[in-house]
C-alpha cells in the first residue's frame, strides 16, 4: 500500500466535510432517538437505544456509500486516477491503497456509533452493545468495498450508488427471503425462482445477522459472536476487493 495515496484519500474526506457531516448526522439521529424514547410509555431507555441503532446504522452506511462512490467517479473523470498510475505505482498498490482508507473511515464511523450509543444509556453499554458496535464496523467495511466495486465497474455515479443500495438492501432481507422459501410457500408454481434466490444467498452476506437490535436489550446471541461476524467480513470484503482488482488490472486506459 501507498502511505503518500492513503492520506490523499483520507484529506479529500475531511476536505468534503464528510467526516463532519456524518458526526453531525448521527447526533441528530442520537437527539431525535432520545426525544422519541421520551415519549414512550415504559421502557424508555431501551426504545431510544433501539431506534438510534436502527437509524445510525442506516445514516453511517448511506454516508460511505455515497462518498465513496461520488470519490472513485470524480476521481476517474477528473483523470486523476490515471495520473497516479502514472507515477511509480502500481495497479494492486492503488487499490488496496484506496480500500484500505475507506476502511479507516469505515472504522472511525463505527466507533463514533458506539459512543452515540455510550451517550444514550451509559448502564445500558454490555456485552450485547459491545457486540452490536463490532458488527457495525465490520458491515462499514463491507459496504465500503461494494461500493468501491460498482463505482469501478459502473460508470455513472448514480448507477453505482443504486446497485450498492440494492446489494445492501438484498443482503439484509435474505433471510426473511430464505424463510419463506424453507415454508414451502409455492406462488404460481415457479419453483425456479426459490433455485436461483438460494444461489444468490450463497454468494451474499447474511447482514441480516449483523447488527441485531435484540443484542441492545438481551445481550448476545449463542448462534452468532464475534467469530462469525470476523469470518464473514473478512470473506466477503477479500472476495469483492478482488473483484475490483481484476477489473482494474484488466482495464485499458
Amino acid at each position: 500500500m501507498s502511505w503518500p495515496l492513503i492520506k490523499y484519500v483520507l484529506k479529500a474526506a475531511f476536505r468534503d466535510r464528510l467526516v463532519l457531516s456524518l458526526i453531525i448526522l448521527l447526533l441528530l439521529g442520537t437527539s431525535l432517538s432520545v426525544f422519541m424514547g421520551s415519549a414512550a410509555v415504559t421502557e424508555q431507555d431501551y426504545f431510544a437505544l433501539v431506534f438510534a441503532a436502527g437509524s445510525l446504522r442506516f445514516l453511517g452506511i448511506a454516508g460511505l456509500v455515497l462518498f465513496v462512490v461520488f470519490f472513485v467517479r470524480r476521481s476517474f473523470e477528473s483523470r486523476d486516477v490515471e495520473y497516479l498510475l502514472s507515477r511509480p505505482i502500481s495497479r494492486v498498490e492503488f487499490l488496496l491503497s484506496y480500500a484500505f482508507s475507506f476502511s479507516m473511515l469505515a472504522v472511525t464511523l463505527g466507533v463514533v456509533q458506539g459512543l452515540c450509543l455510550y451517550i444514550i444509556g451509559p448502564h445500558l453499554f454490555g456485552p450485547g452493545t459491545m457486540l452490536w458496535v463490532v458488527s457495525a464496523v465490520v458491515e462499514n467495511i463491507l459496504m465500503v468495498s461494494v461500493a468501491l466495486f460498482f463505482s469501478m465497474v459502473l460508470t455513472s455515479a448514480a448507477s453505482a450508488t443504486m446497485a450498492t443500495f440494492a446489494f445492501y438492501i438484498l443482503a439484509r432481507m435474505m433471510g426473511q427471503i430464505l424463510g419463506i422459501i424453507d415454508g414451502g410457500s409455492k406462488i404460481y408454481n415457479l419453483e425456479f425462482l426459490e433455485i436461483i434466490m438460494q444461489g444468490i444467498s450463497s454468494v451474499m452476506p447474511r447482514l441480516d445477522l449483523m447488527g441485531q437490535s435484540t443484542w441492545l436489550i438481551y445481550g448476545p446471541d449463542v448462534s452468532v459472536g464475534y467469530g462469525f461476524i470476523f469470518a464473514q467480513g473478512t470473506v466477503f470484503a477479500a472476495l469483492i476487493i478482488l473483484a475490483s482488482l481484476i477489473d482494474l488490472v484488466r482495464r485499458q486506459f
